[in-house]
């Protein structure tokens, strides 16, 4: 009933919803310069004068979820270890704005969130839409690639710390799961020309200690370690290896098993102890694609079900000696050949006579495969199709991103730390001092043109005050 009795005098219920917004998002703006100016010149005083020397104030600018918030703030002089000196300011260092830059942390995480499903226009235009901040497609490019660059930076730490021997993760598990693959996605020009190829491969791999049961036949992978990326066999499996140690205490880990397409870049990266399983999606997939013949497709594949790998190969052999066209010898040999350099993981890991320990409780044992739909759910479905192409650098960065995203540690691209910024005395002491200048009438020259806190405005009552400018506002 309201919305039509709105609209007849002009406005509608999303016009007054907007205005609405607009204006508590202002009060949010002002609210918080205040409290950085203020937080600022606490900094001041308690600073060690004998190490920073003021030099003055300067303007900046914060992109924040309601909108840009613009403070001053002092700079100073200081001397580094080396006897140079250099200037700082000590509050964008407590706010720790170096990690990316003047964007808050929640506004990064929603363009993170969102980058992980649109594309950078799309993202900075529903982000701009749900929020008091305007952001432009470069803008949003910028904040991932300042994030992805750490990732990376952290990622080449956590490598040489595992090269020194350092990590053993906390979670202490019997069997370690594992499965890599990868998918090409499309380079942009100066990579294109550069590698002389349109195409690059993103590595993939996970690693899981089992399966846990969420429904009537549906099962997740709890806690799983996921990590992507462009980069070489070496480094890839480098990284990979960080990772896992990272999570789990390898020591404690008495088999291995890998799940993969039989990629020589996967397989280099196993060692004598890791049972090694084709995985059955590409397994099954080379079959019906070099096979010209559906009876022999369903006859190789009852082989495999059935685990007659002998029996297999030789009727492979019988197969490739009636053809005659050369095509199909050819695609004959190719899939003979794939399946001898895979024979040991032509059967499933359970068939293979391992003595598996009893599985953690709460987690069971199933069959391996998931690899095909973490390759669409990671990576393929942002990056590979929509005429999407990358750079190496920008497609290395998302990818990083995604991946946290797959292992649900999404978190840890924005808060790279657990330290407390604020100190809590300081931000009551803080909040009260703003609080009393906004009641304070505006002929002292304090406070602000609306209350920060307190009840909301009514609609109703006599229209006088902050009712009269919110309904103004609203277009009455």
């Amino acid at each position: 009933m309201m919305k039509p009795m709105i609209a007849e005098n002009g406005v509608t219920f999303k016009d007054l919803e907007k205005n609405i917004y607009s204006w508590v998002c202002g009060i949010g703006r002002r609210f918080t310069s205040e409290f950085l100016e203020r937080y600022d010149r606490m900094l001041m005083e308690e600073r060690d004068k004998s190490r920073y020397r003021h030099k003055g104030s300067r303007r900046t600018t914060i992109k924040t979820v309601y909108g840009e918030v613009s403070y001053r703030r002092a700079v100073y002089e200081a001397a580094g270890e080396d006897g140079t000196r250099h200037y700082v300011y000590l509050l964008d260092e407590t706010l720790e704005l170096e990690n990316v830059g003047l964007i808050s942390t929640n506004m990064a995480e929603l363009l993170v969130k969102g980058i992980t499903e649109l594309s950078y226009r799309e993202c900075a235009s529903e982000v701009s839409r749900m929020t008091g901040q305007t952001i432009s497609a470069m803008g949003v490019w910028n904040v991932i690639q300042s994030l992805g660059a750490k990732a990376c930076k952290e990622e080449k730490q956590l490598v040489e710390e595992y090269k020194k021997g350092n990590l053993h993760g906390e979670k202490e598990v019997p069997v370690l799961f594992e499965e890599a693959d990868g998918v090409y996605v499309n380079l942009q020009g100066k990579d294109r020309k550069k590698r002389r190829q349109d195409k690059a491969e993103i590595k993939v791999g996970i690693a899981y200690d089992g399966w846990k049961q969420t429904g009537e036949g549906r099962y997740e992978l709890p806690e799983k370690v996921v990590v992507a990326g462009f980069a070489g066999a070496k480094e890839f499996h480098e990284y990979r290896e960080a990772a896992i140690a990272g999570r789990y205490n390898l020591d404690e880990v008495s088999q291995r098993i890998l799940n993969a397409d039989g990629a020589s870049w996967i397989k280099k990266g196993k060692d004598k102890s890791t049972c090694f399983q084709l995985d059955p999606f590409h397994r099954n997939k080379a079959a019906r694609e070099k096979l010209h013949n559906r009876k022999a497709v369903r006859d190789v594949m009852e082989l495999l079900e059935e685990e007659k790998i002998d029996e297999l190969f030789e009727y492979l052999e019988i197969y490739r000696d009636s053809l005659w066209d050369e095509g199909e010898i050819k695609d004959a040999e190719e899939l003979t050949r794939y399946y001898r350099n895979n024979r040991e993981g032509l059967i499933p890991y359970r068939s293979q006579g391992l003595s598996l320990p009893e599985h953690p409780e709460g987690l069971e044992y199933r069959n391996m495969g998931t690899m095909e739909n973490h390759v669409w759910s990671v990576i393929a479905r942002r990056m590979k199709h929509n005429h999407t192409s990358w750079s190496l650098r920008g497609g290395n960065h998302l990818s990083k991103i995604l991946a946290k995203k797959c292992s649900g540690k999404l978190h840890e691209v924005t808060e790279k730390r657990e330290r407390v910024v604020f100190e809590e005395e300081k931000v009551e002491e803080l909040y009260g001092e703003i609080l009393m200048s906004a009641k304070a009438p505006q002929k002292d020259g304090k406070g602000y043109e609306y209350p920060a806190i307190g009840h909301m405005v009514g609609l109703e009552g006599k229209i006088q005050g902050d009712r009269k400018k919110l309904l103004a506002m609203a277009g009455f």
